[in-house]
C-alpha cells in the first residue's frame, strides 16, 4: 500500500514538473516573441522617424529656395537629384533616406485670416515622398505628404517691422494728427502715441474713401509710452473696430499698455482688429541689396521669362563711368552707349528723349544735414528709362515680359561701401508724364531720394527697396542747396526766408509706392529717440502745415548701413508735414504686385497621403 502511494506521488510530481516545463517553455517563447515584437516596433519607429527626417529636409529645401525669392519646381530639376528625381540623406541613424518633391498643382491665390481680416497669399502645392531603409536588416518605411508653401508679399502690409530684438520694435509717435489705414505688424513691441491734443486715427478707409483691410498686431505688447525714456505719450490713439463704413465709428481708444497680463479683458474691446502675441517672421533682409548680391544678379538675369531686368552700376573710384545692362534678349547685355545716346537700336533716337537725360551721374557734392556729409547722386528718370527699354525690346521683336520690371542701381564700389566717404545715393527724377510703364521694383544698396510727386499719373504697382528713403517735395530743386556745404547754417530759424542759405519751403506732394528700407532705431534700453515710423521717410524741407501724402507701405527689415545719421528736428534739418499715410488699396490685386518683392513664407500641411 505504501509503495502504491509512493508511486502515485512520483507520477504526480513528474506530471507537475512536466506542466511547469511546458509553462516555462511557453513563457520563454512569449518572452522571445515579446522581444521580437518590441524590436520590430523600435525598428519600425526608427524607420518612421528617419523617413520623417526626409520630409523635414524637403520642406527646408523648399523654404530655402523661396526665401531666395526663387520658386522651387520639382526635385527632378534639383542638381543633387538622381535620374529618378530622388535626393538622399546618407546614413541617418543607420538608415538610408531618399526623398522626392513633386509640384502637382499650378500656383493659385489663397486667403487666410489675420485678426478680424483676411490676407492673400500665393499658394504652391507640393507632394513629398520619403523612404527610409535600414542599412542593416530589412526595416523600411515610406511616408507621403501634401503641403502648401504660402508666399505672402510684404506689400500686403501697410507697416511691417520684421527681424528680431530691438530692430523689430515699431515706434509710432507722430506729433501732428495722423490718419492711417491697412495692416500693421511688429515682430516686437509697438510704442504708440501722438502729440498732446492730437489724434492718431487708425481706420479702414483711405483719403478717397476706398475701403481697406486693417489690423494692428504685435508679437510682443502694445505700449502707450516712449521707448527711449518710458515716458507716457499723450494725445488720442483711436482704432476703428469694424471693417465697414467710411467714418471712424465704431472705435476703441488705446488708453494704456496692452500686455499679456490684461489681454483677456482688452481683446473683446477691439473685435480682433488689435491683437498681441501674433508671430510673423521673414527671411529677407537688407543683405540681399549688396553689390553682387541677389537683386543685382536678378536684375541682370531674372531667371524668369516674364520679368524684365535692368542693372545700373557705377564705381566710386570712377564717378564718370556708369554701366547699364539689360536682361533681354540675353542676360547681362550691356547697353550703356545706347542709353546714354537715347538710341534703340544704335542710330535710331527714341522720340522725345534727349541724349544724356535718362541716367545722369553727378560729381556735385550736396550736403545732407541729417547725415552731416555731402551726397553724390545717380539721377534716374524712370519714365524715360522704361520708354527707352520698351523701344529697345521692340527693336528686338520683343515686348514687356508681363510680370513687371526689376531695376537695380548702385553707386557703391564693387569692393563694398566705404565708411566716411561722401554718401552715395540714387535720386528719382520728377516727371510730369506717366512715371511707370509697368509694375516696377527698384532696388539699391544706397539711400533713395524722391523728387516731387511719384507714380501719381497712370499709377502702377511700385516697390522701392533701399538703405533709406528720403522724400523731397515738388518745390525742391538742387539750386536750393549750396555746393560749398554751408547751406542753412546762416538761417536764424525754420521760419526764415526761403533762400539758398535757409531751410527751403516745401509744397504738398504725393507718393504712391511701397518702401522697403532700413531705419536708425532708438537704442535698446533707451537713449536718443530716432526710429519712429514718422521718421522712416526722411524730410529735408520746411513742411509745416503742408501735406505729405503716401499711399503704399513701410517695411523695415534692418538698420540702415550707409545712411546712419540719427533723427533730429527743426532747423537746419526739417519741419514735419501733415501726414495722410496708409496702405495702397490697389495692392489687393495680385496683378499690381511688382516682381521680387520680399515676402513672408509659411508652410501649411494639407494632409498625409499614406
Amino acid at each position: 500500500m505504501l509503495g502504491d502511494e509512493r508511486g502515485a506521488i512520483l507520477l504526480l510530481s513528474l506530471f507537475v514538473l512536466a506542466i511547469l516545463a511546458i509553462i516555462g517553455m511557453g513563457m520563454a517563447r512569449v518572452t522571445a516573441l515579446d522581444m521580437i515584437t518590441t524590436g520590430a516596433y523600435r525598428s519600425t519607429k526608427a524607420a518612421f522617424y528617419a523617413a520623417e527626417a526626409g520630409l523635414e529636409d524637403s520642406v527646408s529645401r523648399l523654404i530655402g529656395e523661396f526665401e531666395d525669392l526663387s520658386v522651387y519646381t520639382t526635385s527632378m530639376s534639383d542638381p543633387g537629384a538622381d535620374a529618378n528625381g530622388y535626393l538622399f540623406i546618407n546614413n541617418f541613424n543607420g538608415y538610408q533616406v531618399k526623398y522626392k518633391i513633386d509640384n502637382p498643382l499650378a500656383r493659385f491665390l489663397y486667403s487666410s485670416p489675420l485678426g478680424a481680416t483676411s490676407i492673400s497669399h500665393y499658394a504652391y502645392t507640393y507632394d513629398l515622398e520619403s523612404e527610409a531603409t535600414a542599412l542593416a536588416g530589412g526595416s523600411k518605411e515610406v511616408l507621403r505628404e501634401r503641403i502648401r508653401i504660402l508666399e505672402t508679399p510684404l506689400t500686403q502690409f501697410y507697416i511691417f517691422f520684421g527681424g528680431s530684438g530691438n530692430q523689430a520694435d515699431l515706434e509710432w509717435l507722430p506729433g501732428p494728427t495722423m490718419n492711417s489705414w491697412g495692416r500693421v505688424h511688429s515682430n516686437g513691441d509697438v510704442y504708440i502715441g501722438v502729440g498732446g491734443g492730437n489724434t492718431l486715427a487708425f481706420r479702414n478707409y483711405d483719403v478717397s474713401s476706398n475701403l481697406s483691410p486693417h489690423s494692428l498686431t504685435a508679437s510682443g505688447s502694445i505700449l502707450r509710452k516712449r521707448k527711449n525714456d518710458n515716458s507716457l505719450t499723450g494725445g488720442t490713439v483711436r482704432v476703428k473696430t469694424s471693417g465697414t463704413g467710411t467714418t471712424l465709428s465704431p472705435f476703441q481708444d488705446i488708453t494704456g499698455d496692452i500686455t499679456q497680463a490684461n489681454w483677456a479683458t482688452q481683446r473683446p474691446l477691439f473685435n480682433d482688429y488689435l491683437m498681441i502675441g501674433v508671430d510673423v517672421s521673414t527671411g529677407t533682409n537688407l543683405n540681399d541689396l549688396q553689390r553682387n548680391g541677389f537683386y543685382e544678379q536678378r536684375a541682370g538675369d531674372p531667371e524668369r521669362s516674364t520679368v524684365d531686368g535692368i542693372k545700373i552700376v557705377g564705381r566710386i573710384s570712377d564717378p564718370g563711368r556708369i554701366q547699364i545692362f539689360v536682361s533681354r534678349p540675353s542676360a547681362n547685355t550691356e547697353v550703356t552707349t545706347l542709353v546714354n545716346s537715347a538710341e534703340a537700336p544704335a542710330g535710331t533716337p527714341v522720340a522725345g528723349i534727349t541724349a544724356g537725360s535718362i541716367v545722369q551721374e553727378t560729381k556735385s557734392l550736396r550736403d545732407d544735414k541729417r547725415e552731416g556729409k555731402p551726397v553724390t547722386f545717380t539721377k534716374i528718370d524712370l519714365n524715360l528709362l522704361e520708354r527707352w527699354y520698351l523701344q529697345y525690346l521692340q527693336s528686338n521683336s520683343l515686348a514687356f515680359g508681363g510680370d513687371g520690371i526689376l531695376i537695380y542701381a548702385s553707386r557703391t564700389a564693387t569692393t563694398g561701401y566705404v565708411a566716411g566717404s561722401p554718401l552715395q545715393a540714387v535720386k528719382l527724377a520728377k516727371s510730369a508724364t506717366p512715371q511707370l510703364l509697368d509694375e516696377t521694383t527698384l532696388a539699391t544698396d544706397n539711400p533713395v531720394y524722391f523728387e516731387g510727386n511719384f507714380n501719381t499719373i497712370s499709377q502702377r504697382g511700385a516697390v522701392i527697396i533701399g538703405d533709406a528713403i528720403n522724400m523731397l517735395s515738388n518745390n525742391f530743386a538742387d539750386a536750393m542747396i549750396n555746393l560749398n556745404g554751408t547751406y542753412w547754417s546762416s538761417c536764424p530759424s525754420p521760419s526764415g526766408p526761403n533762400t539758398n542759405s535757409c531751410l527751403p519751403k516745401a509744397t504738398a506732394t504725393t507718393v504712391n509706392a511701397c518702401f522697403i528700407a532700413g531705419n536708425v532705431p532708438t537704442p535698446a534700453g533707451g537713449g536718443t529717440y530716432s526710429g519712429g515710423l514718422e521718421n522712416y521717410p526722411r524730410f529735408h524741407e520746411r513742411w509745416s502745415g503742408l501735406n505729405a501724402t503716401i499711399n503704399g507701405c513701410f517695411i523695415n527689415l534692418g538698420p540702415s548701413v550707409q545712411a546712419t545719421g540719427t533723427w533730429a528736428y527743426g532747423s537746419p534739418r526739417y519741419q514735419a508735414p501733415n501726414r495722410d499715410w496708409g496702405w495702397d488699396v490697389l495692392f489687393q490685386n495680385p496683378g499690381y504686385w511688382p516682381p521680387f518683392v520680399p515676402s513672408v513664407f509659411s508652410v501649411e500641411r494639407v494632409g498625409w497621403k499614406e
